[in-house]
């Protein structure tokens, strides 16, 4: 399945080239293809990265 990808950071849009895009893409897919119990139908997959809190030093 094709799937087209957004990416941004910190709110800003930003664009990629058709490589980068396609490699993102794949990855995505496949790792979440790896997982059991998910619907076969999908039309949208979202993974959101947020750094972690900062441990008070």
């Amino acid at each position: 399945m094709d799937y087209e990808i957004t990416l941004k950071v910190n709110g800003k849009d930003i664009v990629l080239n058709p490589f980068v895009s396609k490699v993102f893409c794949g990855v995505c897919e496949g790792l979440v293809d790896s997982l059991d119990r998910l619907p076969e139908d999908r039309d949208r997959i979202e993974i959101v990265l947020s750094r972690k809190s900062r441990q008070p030093q």
